[in-house]
């Protein structure tokens, strides 16, 4: 009877090992060279933040600084009384700046003969030949003319005409001195009414020096000096 001998009887082969030693090593060792370079990122990212935070701590502790001077920099608290007193300087020039324009806004509205360049432009057109004008001071009120002339003949028929100006309503020019250059008592060096010219010095011409004020309401015949 024909009998048949099996060779490859499971039985007799070898058992499969899926855990060998060598398999173990070699995880442990991917574990441990895993753990290493997560242990080493662990360690940087702590230095990193351990630098970020000491890099925090000193702006913060500068800016601390900056504040403690900034607060010991300001200025004491002001009184209330003072800052009212200083808001009541400030509203009163304010006024007069506010009354000053209006003033000079109104200058250029007012009537012919009414104006302060009227005054100018009569003094300037009805000024003699032979008298010349050196400061001419105008205010609401009061007029100062001074300058010089060569005949005092002129002085009274001219301050008549300014007199009659509608810019001059209820003024005298009254008050009126006359003085001669060069007599004693009288400053001639100094004197700009000299500045007229060389020709005066050369020739020896008598000059002679006036200052008018006007007066309001005030009684004519004021008192003249000087010799004519």
């Amino acid at each position: 009877m024909a009998q048949q001998i099996n060779l490859l009887t499971p039985i007799l082969l070898a058992p499969r090992r899926y855990f060998s030693a060598l398999t173990l090593l070699q995880a442990t060792g991917l574990l441990v060279v895993a753990g290493i370079a997560a242990s080493v990122w662990l360690q940087y990212r702590d230095r990193q933040a351990e630098q970020e935070h000491q890099a925090l701590l000193a702006q913060y502790a500068t800016q601390r600084q900056q504040l403690l001077m900034a607060r010991a920099n300001l200025p004491a608290p002001l009184d209330a009384n003072a800052l009212a007193q200083q808001m009541q300087a400030l509203e009163a020039g304010n006024a007069q700046r506010q009354a000053l324009l209006a003033s000079l806004g109104t200058e250029g509205t007012r009537r012919l003969g009414q104006r302060h360049s009227d005054l100018l432009a009569l003094v300037a057109r009805t000024l003699p030949d032979a008298a010349w004008v050196t400061e001419l001071r105008y205010a609401p009120g009061r007029v100062e003319i001074a300058g010089g002339t060569l005949d005092t003949a002129v002085l009274r028929p001219w301050l008549g005409q300014l007199a009659a100006s509608p810019l001059l309503a209820g003024q005298e020019l009254s008050a009126l001195r006359v003085e001669r250059l060069g007599a004693p008592g009288t400053e001639t060096a100094a004197n700009p009414l000299l500045e007229r010219g060389a020709s005066l010095a050369q020739s020896r011409l008598p000059v002679w020096a006036f200052r008018v004020v006007s007066a309001p309401d005030a009684p004519a015949g004021a008192a003249s000096g000087g010799s004519r």
